[in-house]
């Protein structure tokens, strides 16, 4: 329904920028397309010939579509340069590095294709518009997940080691090269066969892990020190995203009667439809998962204790140090949004799809709210 092509997804990244006349840190705007954030930094910094840590930014985005984003370089440099699926273009100069604080949120500029008809789209925005729509994190953010092996970061709740160990370098994901897969199976099926595992690692940390294994075949529990912090960050993350959806789940089922479902990589995204919002819900704040978190009400906290009785956990088993520098904190997040400034750019056939419609529309939405769990909201009215 939509990205087809970058140009069909379009982000722009909106911040407020403290820009100096001169300072450590020079400031880019990077245009890219099929390049996840991290990876293109990541590139980035090999050819400046500087540390990956040199380099900073507010957010990650997606490599499908046409993104556009702030970094900073702590370096004074001008590395301005066009490249494979990327350009980047000096703004100026910073005294601090790129961070979320400094973003106010993104622009959008969306094409949905394969449409029976426009009509139930155009309407299903103007009601978000007025109602809002549940500030969900969506799929993206799960890519990690495995729906048959669980979350790592869970596991490491549990101090499951072996099992948290196994979920990081065997799961598969959508997309993954097929070799990949075949190769992550294998790995799978010859589990604690660490000098067959070491034939069949690739990259210097996987090859260090089965090494340290092969020597110390039952100290799993260390063999995670030696997995990348980011990396491990992100799983946190991923599994303390799926715990806040899960409460949004739940507060939603509480106040909508009858919530219309849309799919997801880790549970249905519920969505109201009426004309009006579900009272309070456009001034609710809900917690995301650490030890100590701020309820806005017993009832919520009362949900969310359900919610962790279900997996066997309780509230300080957040206060985890099993991995160094990686932890849990709790932050509120809008339980839902209103989009802003909505506008219907253009709509007609669909030259992709003989027989169907296409809508393009812009909008903008605060940091961290997802463009695809609003676009899924426009989706619920078009019949197949």
């Amino acid at each position: 329904m939509i990205k087809a092509r970058p140009e069909d997804f379009i982000v722009e990244e909106k911040a407020d920028l403290p820009l100096v006349p001169s300072g450590s840190f020079r400031v880019y705007l990077l245009t890219k397309t099929d390049w996840t954030t991290p990876d293109l930094v990541r590139r980035l910094a090999g050819a400046f010939g500087v540390s990956p840590a040199a380099l900073s930014y507010g957010g990650k985005k997606d490599k499908h579509g046409r993104t556009s984003q702030f970094i900073a370089v702590r370096d004074g440099r001008n590395f301005s340069r066009e490249g494979d699926g990327f350009r980047l273009e000096t703004v100026g100069f910073m005294d601090r590095p790129m961070g979320p604080d400094l973003l106010r949120g993104n622009a959008f500029r969306v094409v949905l294709r394969d449409l029976l008809a426009t009509e139930p789209a155009e309407r299903a925005l103007a009601e978000a518009r007025e109602t809002g729509f549940p500030n969900y994190f969506d799929d993206q953010r799960f890519r990690s997940y495995d729906p048959e092996r669980g979350f790592f970061a869970e596991k490491i709740l549990h101090r499951h080691w072996n099992g948290a160990l196994q979920v990081f370098l065997t799961s598969t994901a959508p997309g993954m090269w097929g070799p990949e897969k075949i190769r992550r199976r294998e790995l799978f099926d010859r589990w604690k066969d660490w000098p067959r595992c070491l034939e069949l690692a690739r990259g210097r940390e996987e090859r260090e892990i089965f090494e340290f294994l092969v020597a110390h075949p039952k100290d799993q529990v260390k063999a995670l020190h030696k997995l990348p912090q980011e990396e491990i960050s992100m799983r946190y993350s991923s599994f303390q995203s799926h715990l806040w959806n899960e409460l949004l789940r739940q507060v939603v089922r509480e106040a909508v009667p009858a919530p219309a479902a849309v799919p997801g990589a880790e549970g249905e995204y519920l969505y109201w439809t009426e004309d009006k919002a579900p009272a309070g819900l456009l001034a609710l704040d809900l917690p995301t998962c650490a030890a100590s978190m701020v309820f806005p009400s017993d009832r919520t906290r009362d949900i969310f204790a359900g919610i962790l009785r279900g997996r066997n956990l309780k509230f300080g088993d957040f206060r985890t140090r099993a991995l160094h520098r990686v932890y849990f904190k709790s932050f509120p997040r809008p339980a839902a949004v209103v989009p802003e400034n909505p506008v219907i750019l253009e709509k007609g056939a669909d030259e992709f799809n003989r027989g169907r419609r296409r809508l393009t529309l812009s909008f903008s939405l605060p940091r961290g709210s997802y463009a695809t769990i609003l676009i899924k909201r426009l989706s619920l009215g078009d019949a197949a």
